[in-house]
């Protein structure tokens, strides 16, 4: 049980914690007060178990910056949209924000494989932008995967993302999903919040619309996949990560 806890990646914790409120103790357990380092908070969890009579202490991260965005896809299952979307090296043929994506080093799919991804080439003659990332977690069962970008040359330091296909609660077999987008990162100097939320969100829903257009032609003539989305919907020359 403890290390299933501890295996868990970080959580946000109550505005409280956040805010630096002292050390409390709560359910055998207590709340270091925050250290702030730039772009993120760090908590010490104490954890005492009385059936092993011992202590244990995880690092709580939460970072600056966090969100999420969405995008509904009409007439295609979560089922559908995960089967397209899952692969982690096919980026550039679904977000028509990237030009390139392929595999480094590691196993497709799973935790630990790199890929490089470049967008459009820019007008102004500069390098277009480009970034490694890292596969963390790829779970089929749950329609989702997480990763964290490494090196770039847009200016990001720390940076997670989790991309995930969600169906609707109310009526899982509806021919409907929605797409979801969550980061975590430090500010990135020069850029607001918004404006990278803005960004993912053009991303997101480029690929919404992607995904829409692949799916009917496969439903009209069964055995038919549409690999190659059309190139009429170039939303920019930013990766977008």
């Amino acid at each position: 049980m403890a290390a299933d806890f501890f295996n868990q990646r970080p959580r946000t914790l109550p505005p409280l914690a956040r805010a630096g409120c002292p050390s409390r103790q709560s359910h055998g357990g207590s709340l270091a007060p925050p250290a702030v380092v730039a772009g993120r908070y760090t908590w010490h969890l104490f954890l005492f178990l009385p059936d092993t009579r011992r202590t244990y202490m995880a690092e709580v991260t939460e970072w600056e910056w966090s969100g999420r965005v969405a995008s509904p896809v009409a007439g295609v299952t979560a089922d559908e949209a995960w089967e397209l979307l899952s692969d982690f090296l096919a980026f550039h043929r679904w977000n028509p924000r990237v030009a390139k994506c392929r595999r480094v080093s590691g196993v497709p799919r799973a935790p630990g494989c790199v890929r490089y991804c470049e967008g459009e080439p820019r007008q102004d003659g500069l390098h277009a932008d480009w970034a490694h990332e890292t596969l963390h977690e790829h779970d089929a069962a749950r329609r989702r995967f997480r990763y964290e970008m490494n090196d770039n040359n847009m200016g990001f330091g720390r940076f997670f993302a989790t991309f995930s296909v969600v169906e609707p609660p109310s009526s899982p077999s509806a021919a409907r999903c929605e797409l979801r987008w969550e980061f975590e990162c430090e500010p990135v100097a020069g850029t607001a919040k918004e404006a990278l939320a803005a960004r993912l969100q053009a991303g997101l829903d480029g690929m919404a619309s992607r995904v829409e257009e692949a799916v009917s032609p496969r439903k009209a003539t069964p055995g038919v996949v549409a690999l190659d989305a059309p190139g009429d919907l170039k939303l920019g020359t930013s990766i977008a990560v």
